[in-house]
């Protein structure tokens, strides 16, 4: 016994035989005796507060641990998706405003020539004089008279109307649709395959663009990257000023001449600029549709895994934009 120890107590136990190897114990001091054996109470410091303390840390922790996937996966798939969204609403503005134009300029030509070879016509609302118009003439009275002619005249006005108006929107949201493509569509994957892209459309790089060449080759030459679908909408602005002044040179001949004929020797110049011009708009629209998907796709590996974890730490984000980018260039390539 130690020397702080208690004393003991004495304890009395009654053990009677009953029968053969069958004993009766009687004691009204069990519970004491059980003290005895047992010896003093200790306090169990580790069992009663390291332990628990433990246990309630690493509760705390893989709780937060939980919490924190939850709300990063959360973050970032909205981040992800919004990023998709944004290039896809700005894809639709810019080639809604693209085939926009594009439609009025090629019904443009078409309508100028037809206003003017109908010029006389719409002089012919005049009271024709008995004297000098032949009887059948005067039967039939002006020709815009005739509901189909009138009705055919109008339209062409209107689409002769349309493309000034086509124009002007243009001209007002074409720097809006350069900023949003570049911060939508470029700047993310630019971003991820590390790569840094020239922030201005300079002017006098761009006017030497020859719009018979693909664009491809022709950034090349001014040393431009052709992944940027910014500058692709710049150079495809380049060669709808370039078209425009053949347009325009052509209503100022009409005019010139009084509105009666146009010269013809300039048709196939314009018509082989819509055609390239189509062909660059189609490029435009590969490049983009193809720089959604891959916007999509990061929608599912921006969700918090082992293999986002692996991907992380192997910089494989940089080798799928890269890739992508490449895929671009082969998939999407030009004609000329």
């Amino acid at each position: 016994m130690k020397r702080n120890d208690p004393p003991l107590r004495e304890v009395y136990v009654c053990i009677e035989k009953e029968g053969r190897s069958k004993f009766k114990i009687q004691s009204d001091q069990l519970e004491q005796i059980g003290t005895q054996l047992r010896g003093p109470k200790k306090f169990p410091v580790f069992h009663s507060i390291i332990l628990p303390a433990i246990v309630s840390f690493f509760t705390f922790l893989l709780t937060s641990f939980f919490q924190y996937v939850s709300w990063s996966n959360s973050v970032n798939l909205q981040n992800a998706t919004e990023m998709a969204a944004n290039a896809e609403r700005t894809y639709e503005k810019a080639a809604a405003a693209i085939g926009r134009r594009h439609y009025a300029m090629l019904v443009f030509l078409p309508s100028l020539r037809d206003l003017a070879r109908a010029k006389p016509s719409i002089e012919a609302n005049v009271v024709p004089d008995p004297e000098s118009t032949p009887q059948h003439a005067i039967a039939m009275g002006p020709p815009l008279d005739i509901p189909l002619l009138k009705s055919d005249l109008d339209n062409k006005q209107r689409r002769f109307s349309s493309y000034y108006e086509q124009l002007k929107l243009w001209n007002e949201n074409y720097d809006y649709l350069l900023h949003d493509i570049d911060y939508t569509l470029d700047r993310p994957v630019f971003r991820q395959a590390d790569k840094t892209s020239e922030r201005k459309v300079l002017s006098d790089r761009f006017n030497r663009i020859n719009c018979f060449n693909s664009l491809t080759k022709e950034f090349q030459k001014l040393d431009l990257d052709p992944n940027s679908l910014k500058f692709r909408f710049a150079g495809i602005n380049k060669c709808f000023r370039d078209t425009h002044k053949l347009l325009d040179q052509q209503l100022d001949k009409a005019i010139s001449v009084g509105g009666h004929f146009l010269i013809d020797t300039t048709d196939p110049e314009i018509s082989n600029n819509l055609n390239e011009l189509l062909d660059k708009e189609n490029v435009f629209r590969c490049y983009a549709r193809q720089r959604i998907e891959y916007y999509n796709r990061q929608k599912e590996l921006s969700i918090l895994s082992i293999r986002s974890i692996w991907r992380g730490l192997t910089d494989a984000q940089k080798g799928d934009a890269e890739e992508h980018l490449t895929e671009n260039a082969s998939s999407c390539a030009e004609s000329s």
